[in-house]
């Protein structure tokens, strides 16, 4: 339940910082109209900075999406046997992703602190890893079985 809080923690404070960015850009450009007030190189310029501002805007709320799509978390368990495979999309770099085996639960790392804990259904050990074009292959083997 603490990952669920922090999921919430931090697209409260990704709206919050919206927000805030939304509110300086109005004081900014408020400012502005004061400064120039009516000649034609200041209507030009607050109309550049409103434009920038909608662009900046625009990127970082796209950003805060890109960064949300983390939080699904793709992934396929196939259970054979004695043998279980994880077929799983893992944010990179390769040098960022890690997988550790702690009795009923696989925990999966990856790049921009990507962490989650997948349950497992019995106890197992790592056979093996790989890390190809953002998926990641895992083949763990029933503990007691090898």
């Amino acid at each position: 339940m603490a990952g669920k809080r922090d999921v919430e923690g931090l697209r409260m404070a990704s709206k919050l910082a919206l927000v805030m960015l939304g509110i300086l850009g109005a004081i900014i450009v408020f400012a502005l109209l004061m400064r120039f007030q009516r000649g034609l190189l200041g209507l030009a310029l607050t109309a550049i900075i409103l434009l920038l501002g909608f662009y900046w805007f625009r990127e970082l709320r796209k950003a805060v999406k890109s960064y949300r799509a983390y939080e699904r978390f793709p992934f396929e368990l196939v259970e054979e046997g004695g043998m279980i495979v994880l077929t799983a999309q893992v944010p990179g770099p390769e040098s960022e992703v890690s997988v550790q085996v702690l009795g009923k639960k696989l925990l999966v790392r990856g790049g921009r602190g990507f962490k989650k804990a997948i349950k497992l259904p019995y106890p197992a050990v790592l056979l093996s890893s790989s890390y190809v074009n953002g998926v990641l292959h895992v083949k763990l083997l029933r503990a007691g079985e090898h």
